[in-house]
């Protein structure tokens, strides 16, 4: 109330002192002040309370009111700072229900759903955003009459000396987030939920928090603000509990949700320990890994970002829609092109959020090797990766664009490849590669070569005759190996099309075991793939005993037999 009584005064004196100012435009200045804090001059007496005394005076809001002391809110209203409270009269929510809630639930969906900082006064043409105290976003509307959120103000402009008062004819609906939509109150989403809350963590927030004096070198707080954070957030980029983003976010319910698990499970088989050479190396707590590493794994692909260039559609997207894109991108950074894109929402339910929207889904309709079983390329030239290189020796080759061989179609993976020479005309070369990020599951397995005339014309080019051996770990842990078959000669022997950059299918392989996850401290335990030039010397006018290896690809079997009854199919 001081501060209105001070510059009412000081109109007053602005009045007798500037006798010459024409009368009309001095009134209209202190008319204006009354007019914006006053429209309803009968409520001159509420700006000698507080807004919590006009609250409580207010039998209408007695209910309101209760709820406000019982939160700590009725001191909060009570202070100097400045509110606008819009307060819905009694028997226009659920009182009852309310007082029983948990408290920092009716603070966050009930209390501060309906209180904003700064003033708000309902005068003229308003139509504004108003950020609630719950970081939930407002619309104040309305000429004459005026609502918020659709709900309408009974009576507006009830002045405080801390702010201004608004009474409505019913409660403010709340509308959660997505971050808040992870429960069970609605859908059967307990598996997702409880998983994801598995995380959250509270936090200090030293920006918000009062310093104190330092003790033992640390600085203490005499006003600690505690915070709620949750790590996944971070993990998956997706900051669903933020109210200024905007997501969309695939929630399965509890029978997608182990439908999908089981179905994840078969790829993440590990062993406790590998038998090498007669020694035990124990590794990992298998089930653990495993159970972990699925459940991360179900959430990978359910997050997408609507303000990416790619995702903008599904902001208007609605239940029982074709999705129409040409890919979206999730948080995580993977790719899904228009087919797959589109069949995530097939049968789905939309709900909408205050930061986005959730889609209900009984099925993930998720290809397993977009995330949970992907192909695996690596790099030949990649030292980290080169298990050994035998009767020879190797170079890494750089090919740019420009130098390439024109009559040679195709491209070399990152312009670069291994080349790897024997050791004597008579000797034949072998390379191993540590093969990363293997799933139980079964792969065909490609090599890409490179011919010889790939930056000269001129060279002469043979094909090479390779054997191909895999070595592994067996479901028990013991190390073996197995010569792969060629699927067009349907031996042991492997031949190269030496006129192209050939990508040669060594053959089917089933990994009993999983790797992916173990890291790089296990790599010695890591399959690997072992290729080694078979040619005798009678042969080698008609072989090249050379080997130019660009990569490896382990292909899941599924994907490669998707690809032949989907020729166009296109996946990241």
């Amino acid at each position: 109330m001081a501060k209105y009584a001070t510059i009412r005064r000081g109109c007053a004196r602005l009045l007798g002192s500037l006798l010459l100012t024409p009368l009309l435009l001095t009134t209209a200045s202190c008319s204006d002040w009354d007019d914006h804090y006053d429209a309803d001059t009968q409520l001159l007496d509420s700006q000698k309370g507080s807004l919590w005394e006009n609250i409580s005076k207010k039998g209408e809001l007695s209910q309101f009111a209760s709820l406000l002391q019982q939160t700590g809110y009725g001191d909060v209203l009570n202070q100097p700072q400045t509110y606008t409270v819009w307060a819905p009269a009694n028997n226009s929510f659920d009182y009852e229900s309310l007082r029983s809630t948990n408290q920092e639930r009716l603070v966050r969906e009930f209390v501060e759903n309906h209180i904003a900082r700064n003033l708000y006064p309902a005068s003229g043409n308003v139509d504004q955003k108003v950020l609630m105290l719950n970081d939930k976003m407002m619309h104040f509307q309305g000429a004459g009459s005026y609502h918020i959120q659709d709900v309408n103000v009974s009576q507006a402009n009830v002045s405080a000396g801390n702010g201004t008062l608004h009474v409505l004819q019913s409660q403010i609906p709340f509308l959660p987030n997505i971050y808040e939509s992870l429960n069970n109150e609605t859908y059967p989403i307990d598996s997702i939920s409880d998983f994801y809350h598995k995380y959250d963590i509270s936090v200090l927030n030293t920006a918000k928090s009062v310093p104190g004096p330092t003790k033992n070198g640390e600085i203490t707080y005499l006003d600690s603000i505690i915070e709620k954070d949750n790590s996944l957030y971070y993990q998956f980029n997706a900051y669903i509990n933020r109210e200024d983003s905007n997501y969309t976010m695939l929630l399965p319910t509890n029978e997608a949700w182990l439908k999908a698990k089981n179905a994840v499970s078969q790829y993440y088989n590990y062993v406790e320990s590998f038998d090498v050479n007669d020694s035990v190396a124990s590794m990992i707590n298998a089930e653990y890994l495993r159970d972990s590493l699925v459940q991360h794994f179900l959430l990978d692909n359910l997050t997408y970002n609507n303000n990416i260039y790619d995702n903008t559609g599904l902001k208007t997207l609605q239940a029982g829609e074709t999705l129409q894109c040409d890919s979206l991108t999730s948080t995580t950074f993977a790719k899904l092109y228009s087919t797959d894109a589109a069949a995530l929402f097939q049968d789905a339910q939309r709900v909408d959020k205050s930061n986005g929207a959730v889609w209900v889904a009984d099925s993930l309709n998720i290809p397993h090797w977009t995330t949970w079983c992907p192909e695996l390329r690596q790099e030949a030239e990649s030292n980290v990766l080169l298990a050994g290189v035998f009767n020879g020796s190797y170079e890494q080759r750089v090919v740019n664009a420009t130098a390439q061989n024109p009559a040679i179609t195709g491209a070399i993976s990152s312009r670069r490849y291994l080349e790897i020479s024997p050791a004597s005309s008579s000797s034949n070369p072998e390379v191993a590669f540590y093969l990363r990020g293997v799933r139980s599951a079964t792969y065909n397995v490609y090599v890409v070569t490179v011919p010889a005339n790939i930056t000269n014309a001129n060279r002469d080019t043979l094909p090479n005759r390779l054997i191909v051996t895999m070595c592994y770990a067996k479901a028990n842990g013991a190390l073996d190996e197995m010569r792969m078959r060629s699927p067009v000669t349907n031996s042991n022997v492997h031949l190269t099309n030496p006129s192209k950059i050939d990508t040669l299918c060594l053959g089917e392989f089933t990994f009993p075991t999983a790797y992916y996850g173990l890291g790089s401290s296990s790599q010695p335990y890591y399959p690997y793939i072992r290729l080694r030039s078979n040619v005798t010397n009678a042969q080698s006018a008609s072989y090249d005993r050379t080997l130019r290896i660009d990569r490896i690809i382990l292909r899941p079997k599924m994907l490669d037999e998707y690809l032949q009854a989907h020729p166009d199919y296109k996946y990241n």
